[in-house]
């Protein structure tokens, strides 16, 4: 079972340019929007904040126990504004789910093995998704998908969407046939073409002349 994830929160009442005192005393500010509801400004303690974030990313459920308030919502990081140098975080948006809504939630794909292929420098590893959405019950929530690439055995071995392996409560938002990993030629290795009735010419690409639609706008 996955451990839950708890943030306690304050209300807040600093708002516009005073809330750079807010960050020097070492709190960040935060607003909780839902489908429900107007948002409620908060902020939460800067080290706190950080750990949360850390194990919570942007597809795990996190418990917001907000002082005073009868009820602790269920939310989802939704966004989280740094501070381009340092990185430091200025500001988290979370938004809150209800428990019997369905949600759509973008979900990190974890490559695991080697493919033998790569292992016998015969080709390499393509990785055209490193994400996936996906669409289920706020606790059916999934925090990745793992696939095995070495099932991954020649260059043209491919693992598309449909191979992929989810509860039967989550639905993938992608199409089956869409390419998650591939084995792909060595960079510089060059492929013999066919020969006899299958080689193939390719049809030349058309260089339309006279402006394009954008151009004639500018």
């Amino acid at each position: 079972m996955i451990e839950q994830i708890e943030l306690n929160v304050q209300p807040r009442t600093v708002v516009g340019k005073q809330v750079k005192a807010l960050r020097r005393a070492g709190d960040v500010p935060a607003v909780l929007y839902s489908r429900h509801g107007e948002p409620v400004i908060l902020q939460a303690n800067n080290r706190e904040l950080l750990r949360v974030l850390t194990r919570a990313g942007g597809s795990r459920l996190v418990k917001l126990n907000i002082a005073g308030a009868p009820e602790a919502p269920m939310a989802l990081v939704r966004e989280v504004q740094r501070e381009p140098i340092k990185g430091t975080v200025l500001h988290v948006d979370f938004f809150g789910v209800s428990m019997t809504e369905a949600i759509k939630v973008e979900v990190p794909i974890r490559y695991d093995g080697v493919s033998p292929a790569v292992t016998r420098n015969e080709g390499v590893l393509i990785h055209a998704m490193d994400s996936i959405e996906i669409e289920c019950l706020p606790g059916d929530l999934i925090d990745t998908i793992a696939i095995d690439v070495s099932t991954l055995d020649k260059v043209g071995d491919v693992i598309r969407v449909s191979d992929l392996r989810v509860p039967a409560t989550v639905k993938l938002l992608a199409d089956d046939e869409t390419t998650v990993a591939r084995i792909s030629y060595l960079a510089g290795e060059e492929v013999e073409a066919p020969t006899g009735t299958e080689a193939v010419v390719a049809e030349p690409e058309v260089i339309k002349k006279g402006k394009t639609e954008e151009e004639a706008e500018e």
